[in-house]
């Protein structure tokens, strides 16, 4: 499994975003690496398919995003759907439903 942490220097939430995906990971024994990477301008932002700060993909997809869903790659904050409301990091629960169902997809293909 890949996991990716994509983020902007000064973004307020990238923080709480990778807490959140580490919580996720401890609590399913998921002992993969994260790997974190800052956006560096809109350019870069286009060239890695970058939705906002932060965003997390598990094996190249997005949690919230099919690949053709979302092509406004630039330098931005994101806002995510929660159970209390919008705030500006993935909730526990989405992470959690994205990370199960790329190991689940990861067992049937071995």
């Amino acid at each position: 499994m890949k996991i990716e942490l994509l983020y902007f220097d000064g973004c307020p939430n990238h923080e709480q975003a990778l807490e959140n995906l580490r919580n996720v990971m401890e609590e399913l024994g998921i002992e993969e690496k994260i790997e974190a990477i800052n956006i560096i301008d809109n350019d870069d932002a286009v060239a890695k398919r970058f939705l906002g700060s932060p965003s997390i993909r598990i094996d190249g997809r997005d949690l919230e995003y099919a690949e053709n869903d979302n092509t406004e790659y630039s330098m931005r904050c994101r806002r995510y759907k929660s159970e209390t409301g919008i705030q500006g990091y993935p909730s526990i629960a989405l992470i959690k439903v994205a990370v199960q169902a790329a190991n689940t997809s990861g067992v049937d293909n071995v």
